[in-house]
């Protein structure tokens, strides 16, 4: 885990560089908390306790198109808090 001076990501290479190597991430947006995730074959995100919004993909760049509302992950980057990442 990083210090709270910098858990944010600085683009969204970053954020799939961090996903790709294993890393786990947590974000609030919207007063609501986000969890991207690895299981043993996939990647999993969604918000906290909501599986109706749980996406799976097979890759760190197919993150980058789960949507929040309307919007994507990828377009929201300066918007989400991260509250926690690790690598």
């Amino acid at each position: 885990m990083i210090d709270d001076i910098n858990k944010g990501f600085l683009s969204i290479d970053e954020l799939i560089d961090n996903i790709s190597r294993g890393g786990e991430v947590e974000f609030e947006y919207r007063n609501k908390k986000y969890s991207i995730t690895h299981t043993s074959e996939a990647i999993h995100v969604m918000e906290f306790n909501n599986y109706n919004t749980l996406k799976v993909y097979n890759s760190a760049k197919e993150i980058i198109s789960y949507r929040i509302g309307e919007e994507r992950i990828k377009d929201l980057l300066d918007k989400i808090k991260v509250t926690f990442r690790c690598f």
